[in-house]
């Protein structure tokens, strides 16, 4: 009996050294990395995926169990139905968001990230990666401190530039784009790699890197190769789309709106710039001072919006809190009076409510004001409205 359980046994540990061992939750995995002091492999993964399912038969190569089992403790997490429980919580801690898979994550003791990179089927490649993980001064967790030490190298930007885009950092992502911009080759600009950067690490219309390309489209073409070929200008409309959609055009100048409106035109995106931009525009009127400007762009939009009542409220409102001067607030409160003879939706006769109330508060009469929040208020409790931004005012 003893010598069948010392078989049992010795067979046991001869199949299992053959597998890549994975744990069965992550909390037992950090638990054994920690006691073993090694660092925790995850392959991010999904069931579904082509790529992933043939990547599975290696972990049962020997070669790469005795890898993964010697220098790291193992666990998986399948992303097949969505994120469950410890792992999902585990993943939002981590800041990282993954928009595929598969992907191969490394994690010290104390659940700190400290390297990724994206998987194939070869073994070699994948023990590539875990040695690459073992490796501080090599392994993408060392970025942000070779960043922050002064590191411009065109390799160690193109690398960090792709890590902070997991975190989805347009503010870092455009810094260190623009830093490589600064130190990449002007000579080059032209070139496949060129292309490359534009692809992987520009998102933003004020980048050099984007600039040359947009006013070189002519030339954007024969990098991408079979079922890609001829896609090269759409890396032009997505950083474009990107930054209409962002923040970073909230600081844009009257100079970059109008550069912006050109592309949006000349790469088709739209035949009226005003969709993705007028609210930008007005702002950066009135910020610079041509409030001459901006009243014409309120009268132009509301022209072109007569049809849609919701969309004219939309515009009312943004100016009504755009301006400051009363008379100004007086134009566009009277366009408010003008169209609210025609409203008879309860939603936009509420809207139209907020909308007084804001100008009488801000040109200082706080009586009519008051008179008025308590007649919204009323209003708000007939039809059963949140009164909550009415409270707030």
């Amino acid at each position: 009996m003893r010598t069948f359980i010392f078989l049992f046994l010795f067979v046991f540990q001869f199949v299992s050294c053959q597998n890549v061992q994975f744990e069965e939750t992550l909390q037992i995995a950090f638990e054994k990395a920690k006691k073993e002091n090694k660092l925790v492999f995850i392959e991010y993964y999904n069931s579904d995926c082509t790529i992933c399912k043939s990547i599975e038969p290696l972990f049962s190569n020997p070669e790469m169990a005795k890898f993964y089992n010697s220098n790291f403790i193992n666990y998986k997490i399948n992303t097949n139905g969505g994120l469950q429980g410890a792992d999902l919580e585990f993943m939002n801690s981590t800041g990282l968001k993954f928009q595929g898979v598969p992907f191969f994550l490394f994690f010290d003791t104390d659940k700190n990230f400290v390297h990724y990179s994206g998987a194939k089927a070869e073994v070699d490649y994948l023990i590539g990666i875990g040695k690459t993980a073992l490796n501080p001064t090599a392994r993408t967790g060392s970025l942000h401190e070779k960043y922050q030490s002064g590191d411009r190298s065109i390799r160690t930007l193109y690398a960090y530039a792709d890590l902070v885009q997991l975190y989805q950092n347009d503010k870092l992502q455009n810094e260190i784009s623009t830093a490589l911009y600064a130190v990449y080759p002007k000579e080059n600009l032209g070139t496949q790699q060129s292309y490359l950067i534009l692809k992987n690490a520009v998102f933003s219309i004020t980048n050099g890197f984007y600039i040359y390309w947009y006013d070189n489209r002519a030339n954007l073409k024969g990098f991408e190769k079979g079922a890609k070929a001829g896609t090269e200008s759409e890396q032009l409309e997505r950083i474009l789309l990107h930054s209409l959609r962002g923040d970073e055009k909230k600081t844009w100048s009257l100079a970059q709106i109008s550069k912006a409106k050109e592309m949006i035109l000349t790469l088709g995106l739209s035949n009226n710039p005003n969709d993705f931009l007028w609210e930008t525009e007005a702002t950066a009127l009135y910020r610079e001072g041509n409030t001459k400007e901006a009243l014409r762009l309120f009268e132009e939009l509301l022209t072109a919006e007569k049809s849609n009542k919701y969309a004219s409220l939309y515009i009312t409102d943004f100016f009504m809190k755009l301006f400051m001067d009363k008379k100004e607030l007086d134009l566009v409160k009277l366009e408010l009076d003008t169209f609210s003879k025609s409203v008879e939706e309860v939603a936009l006769q509420a809207d139209i409510f907020y909308q007084e109330i804001v100008y009488y508060t801000k040109i200082n009469d706080s009586k009519k004001a008051s008179d008025l929040k308590a007649k919204a208020l009323l209003f708000y409790e007939k039809h059963n409205l949140d009164a909550t931004p009415i409270n707030e005012m």
